[in-house]
């Protein structure tokens, strides 16, 4: 195959294209863009290729090195620019770039086949469909099959979920009001339930910290939404929906027995069960494809669903969703249910299929577990000295730091979460944080969590600049709001 050479531009014209910006294009695009929330610092590329660090351009020009703990969004599980994603990609272009999405490709089946392989339980073998923008594509896809295969339309989701912004998995996520100015569609095709959040646990057990519920709960919130799947919804359920561990909402794991009481009720009230683990797939919690997964080989609990969505890390930094649906289901898509001109982007799935082979050659699952728990272990101890550090929340490197006023009251911490990501950049580092829970009226009820959630190549020498970075923008940040 020959090297890629173009015909009509010379290289360097190509390069300046993606190679740099200065003020005025920077100034000229804030009158174009209808998005407001731009950030001030510009990426320009990878510190080196497959690195946790990029180069970023400030309003005065001058270009810094940050270590991101957000992987843009959780999405390059790999970092910035990986090698052999970015040959895969280059490998691939040289093909194809796109067919229409009946067209098969070969890295379409390989990927189909490789993803039907990996997932947990009960979806081991199971059918797949891809999309090319990601998780709420992916998460309207299992409704429709749910609907589909049940011929019902109505979903049961819960409190602080996210599952994405369009017109319709926008309103099966956590309303934002006051911020959204419009209202989704369909909000009779849902009912809410409360999720189970152990560190704030309504029923006021208050030895539910670190990720693990009270000893003594009874898991009384899975009775009442026991009641809800046995029919006190509006109507018949189709399917319910949830995040095993919720990840814009908080960082908040349900607890393991409890996704197994709800997949037995689910099954007795033929529900179909989906788990959105957009966030948690691609070993992000650690040494296990999927949180479930990790629940499988070390609670020896099968949780598996009906229906399983990915996207993230899935595409190797490439925009990819995935939703994978038990063998069990017999129902397929017709070409008008499930398509989107460039759903079959064959760079995508080269890419996805390129990253999956890097991670359990390197076995970076274990990487992500070891790096996981030495930052954590740190956080634990930082926890014991300050008093605003409420808890902390991982598997992997899928950590959330609660911050509260105080550890009695438990009172969100906003001001400060919100002065620590702001601050961040200045030393280095990009922090997450979670997003907002708001009142009717506007008011910021919660917005405290902010999430450490790296690359999962870091290295010992990036996990303890990360630590101490992270001690020192707390530091400063608890002067600035008090």
């Amino acid at each position: 195959m020959k090297e890629i050479e173009p015909k009509v531009l010379s290289k360097d014209e190509i390069e300046r294209i993606s190679s740099g910006v200065n003020e005025e294009d920077i100034l000229e695009f804030d009158k174009h863009s209808l998005n407001v929330f731009v950030e001030p610092l510009t990426v320009i590329e990878a510190k080196e290729p497959g690195s946790a660090y990029v180069k970023v351009r400030d309003k005065d020009g001058n270009i810094k090195e940050i270590l991101d703990t957000t992987s843009m969004n959780w999405a390059l599980t790999l970092g910035f620019a990986h090698p052999d994603v970015n040959y895969a990609a280059y490998q691939q272009m040289s093909r194809l770039t796109h067919v229409r999405y009946n067209v098969l490709t070969p890295a379409r089946a390989k990927l189909a086949n490789k993803i039907a392989d990996l997932v947990p339980g009960k979806l081991k073998g199971g059918r797949v469909a891809f999309n090319n923008e990601g998780g709420g594509i992916a998460n309207e896809g299992a409704m429709k099959l749910a609907m589909i295969a049940s011929k019902a339309d109505h979903f049961g989701v819960f409190w602080g979920g996210y599952h994405g912004s369009s017109l319709a998995t926008g309103t099966a996520s956590q309303p934002i009001h006051g911020v959204t100015r419009f209202n989704n569609f369909g909000y009779d095709h849902y009912t809410r339930m409360p999720y189970p959040y152990c560190y704030r646990c309504m029923w006021n057990y208050t030895e539910g910290i670190n990720g693990k519920k009270d000893p003594g709960c009874n898991l009384e919130c899975f009775k009442v939404v026991e009641n809800y799947l046995r029919g006190m919804a509006p109507k018949k359920m189709a399917g319910v929906m949830l995040e095993p561990i919720q990840g814009a909402g908080g960082h908040i794991p349900a607890p393991p027995e409890y996704l197994r009481k709800l997949k037995e009720v689910c099954e007795q009230e033929k529900i179909f069960l989906i788990y959105d683990e957009c966030q948690t797939c691609m070993w992000r919690t650690g040494k296990y494809f999927t949180v479930t997964e990790l629940y499988e080989k070390e609670l020896n609990i099968d949780v598996s669903p009906d229906m399983m969505t990915f996207t993230k890390g899935i595409g190797g930094g490439f925009p990819l969703g995935v939703l994978v649906a038990t063998p069990k289901i017999k129902k397929r898509f017709t070409p008008t249910e499930e398509h989107t001109t460039f759903s079959s982007s064959p760079i995508a799935m080269a890419t996805s299929l390129t990253a999956i082979s890097v991670i359990e050659k390197q076995k970076l699952g274990e990487n992500c577990e070891k790096m996981g728990q030495k930052i954590t272990k740190r956080l634990l101890e930082m926890k014991e000295k300050y008093e605003v550090i409420g808890d902390v929340r991982c598997p992997g490197l899928f950590i959330g730091v609660e911050l509260v006023m105080d550890k009695n009251s438990k009172e969100p911490f906003t001001a400060l979460t919100e002065e620590m990501i702001l601050l961040a950049p200045e030393h280095g580092l990009y922090l997450g944080e979670s997003m907002p829970i708001v009142s009717g009226t506007g008011q910021i009820r919660r917005r405290n969590v902010v999430k450490v959630k790296p690359p999962i190549i870091i290295t010992e020498e990036d996990a303890d600049f990360i630590l101490e970075k992270f001690e020192l923008i707390l530091k400063e940040a608890l002067k600035k709001v008090s």
